[in-house]
């Protein structure tokens, strides 16, 4: 794999670029990647295990929350979509809100086409809760939850409505004890859940991943 990577290297230039994504579940989304270390988003592959889950439980979803929302790439899949959908999309990070605002403009979106939120989603001072974030929006959502540990705080900042209502959500969890965390929350909650694990062929095409433990937790009311 370190040869098959340093012939990438030799062969493909560190240069970022409008392409636009050609396989996969941001098929025909224009992004800005660099070839050296975003092929897989180029080409479809990029956590594609989640994207079953994501087309059939976001196929009739009125509104998507995205929290750590990075550049974009999935707050853009439920905009591109025929039927209306009401995104609100939370990023801390200034670089990845900058990218995610270039992406709106390359998939001709205008910037107010979503609400981003420079912010952290939790219960501490500076941050918005989950509750503030649901509060407004009715009829069938879905959440994704991207936070790098903090998963379980973004959860319990939803209080109670998180309790009913038609919701599915993808987290992203970044430890064994996390994940058991968030699913036993969850399923008190009515929620079922199921774990998405990472592809046998990663062993081949691996995405770069640097902790042990990184897979999805999959949640539906």
């Amino acid at each position: 794999m370190r040869l098959l990577s340093a012939v990438k290297n030799a062969l493909v230039p560190h240069t970022r670029s409008p392409r636009r994504v050609r396989f996969g579940l941001y098929s025909g989304i224009k992004l800005d990647l660099d070839l050296r270390s975003q092929t897989q988003m180029l080409l479809g592959l990029w956590e594609r295990e989640t994207y079953s889950f994501v087309r059939l439980e976001g196929a009739n979803a009125e509104w998507f929350i995205d929290i750590g929302a990075g550049s974009g790439e999935m707050s853009l899949y439920f905009l591109s979509r025929p039927n209306p959908v009401k995104v609100v999309a939370v990023e801390p990070n200034a670089a990845e809100v900058e990218a995610f605002r270039r992406h709106l403009r390359l998939n001709g979106l205008p910037l107010d086409a979503c609400q981003i939120l420079t912010k952290q989603v939790g219960g501490h001072d500076g941050a918005v809760s989950l509750a503030d974030l649901r509060g407004p929006l009715h009829g069938k959502g879905f959440i994704k939850i991207d936070v790098d540990g903090a998963e379980m705080e973004v959860l319990r900042s939803a209080g109670s409505l998180l309790d009913a209502g038609q919701i599915s959500m993808l987290i992203e969890t970044h430890s064994e004890q996390l994940e058991t965390n968030c699913r036993t929350w969850l399923e008190k909650r009515g929620y079922r859940t199921s774990i998405i694990d990472t592809a046998w062929w990663r062993r081949v095409l691996p995405d770069g991943r640097v902790i042990a433990h990184n897979r999805w937790l999959a949640a539906v009311s």
